[in-house]
């Protein structure tokens, strides 16, 4: 778009005759304004502002997601409201344009919201509030329907994503990928009979998902449903990635393999896996594993396993109604003969009117630690909603 010095002299000279309509001088006033008006523009020789052609378009998106938590650590009990880690409020701006009929290039910047964030609170502390914005992706994407898709800036590794991705059931808003549940409650303290602190619950669980960082990434394109990916991050993170989508007689199948290597750090090598598959009557399965290789003497290599069962059905003119309940296993994650073992339901409402989902979520926790007796439960209770822009 085009904008000349007339352009803005014209306006001048309205908003002046808007300001001087009613004054006895205005004709006076006018005839000033316009002789400084002309003076600009023979000042300006005729020059105009201008930018290049538009190549590219410009989309703002985003949501918002609350919840409200009733939290029981077994001891002492609060309310409170929290953004949903699962899915915490955003908003992105999404850059889109073609180099050529082959390459389209995409620009991608991404800020995540953590006020009150569900992940950090705990009832024996004062709220924790993280309410500034926080980059999730600053990326350059540039996609050839012959070659693949290469990502260049701070976004998701070859392995991020692995264990959601392969979900059918449509309840991640509500429920994690596989095993994370910890980001609804993850600063919840497991405490015995007295309240005296035995662990941080979020410290005991992982879903062994890769992560988003400073990276540069490849996909290749699809072939028979399997695409491959693999990325190179800083700290020579190298992350490999096999996804597969297909369907078979109304059969949905999704499932992806990653493998993260760090050798700079003894935590970092992980393995992962996960399968999820969708019935023509709703009914969704989803099976998902994980392993660290600690590459420490003496430390066991702690391990995931994570099972969901879900069900969806149009029950409402509003939309889609999705139900689902899962079980997950951490094993050795903080300390040699942990086992935290989590169990969850939940129901998502799907709002088509308004794009968004209403959610409710019960969770219960139980920690088992070797030579630690009456370790209390964790139970918690989420209703929530994510609305769409």
């Amino acid at each position: 778009m085009t904008s000349r010095i007339s352009l803005l002299s014209s306006t001048a000279l309205a908003a002046a005759a808007i300001v001087f309509a009613g004054a006895p001088s205005s004709a006076a006033s006018l005839d000033a304004l316009e002789k400084r008006v002309k003076a600009l523009e023979k000042a300006g020789a005729g020059k105009s502002v201008s930018r290049s052609k538009k190549t590219m378009k410009l989309t703002v998106s985003g949501h918002l997601n609350r919840m409200v938590q009733l939290v029981d650590n077994g001891v002492n009990s609060e309310v409170r409201h929290t953004t949903n880690q699962q899915s915490r409020s955003r908003v992105r701006w999404v850059g889109t344009g073609k180099l050529t009929d082959d390459i389209s290039v995409k620009t991608l910047i991404e800020f995540g919201n953590s006020d009150a964030i569900s992940s950090g609170q705990s009832v024996q502390a004062a709220e924790v509030n993280g309410g500034t914005f926080d980059t999730r992706h600053i990326d350059l994407q540039l996609t050839s329907k012959s070659m693949g898709k290469l990502y260049l800036g701070h976004g998701s590794d070859a392995a991020d994503g692995a264990m959601g991705s392969t979900d059918l059931s449509g309840t991640l808003v509500a429920l994690s990928g596989a095993g994370d549940e910890d980001l609804t409650f993850g600063g919840e303290n497991f405490v015995n009979a007295a309240g005296t602190v035995i662990l941080r619950s979020g410290a005991a669980a992982d879903e062994y998902d890769g992560t988003r960082e400073d990276r540069i990434r490849y996909d290749t394109p699809s072939f028979g449903g399997f695409k491959g990916m693999i990325s190179h991050a800083n700290d020579d993170t190298v992350a490999f990635g096999m996804r597969y989508g297909g369907s078979f007689s109304g059969l949905k199948v999704k499932a992806h393999v990653s493998r993260i290597n760090n050798e700079a750090n003894a935590q970092r090598d992980v393995t992962s896996a996960a399968v999820g598959i969708l019935l023509p009557m709703g009914l969704s399965v989803q099976v998902a594993a994980g392993e660290r290789d600690l590459d420490t003497t003496g430390r066991e290599d702690p391990t995931m396993m994570f099972y969901r069962v879900g069900y969806r059905f149009k029950g409402s003119e509003m939309g889609e109604t999705r139900l689902a309940i899962s079980y997950s296993e951490n094993e050795d994650l903080n300390t040699d003969g942990d086992k935290l073992q989590t169990t969850s339901v939940a129901i998502v409402q799907i709002i088509e009117p308004l794009g968004s989902e209403l959610y409710a979520s019960y969770n219960n926790v139980d920690l088992e630690r070797t030579g630690v007796v009456g370790i209390e439960d964790i139970d918690v209770f989420s209703v929530g909603m994510r609305v769409r822009f």
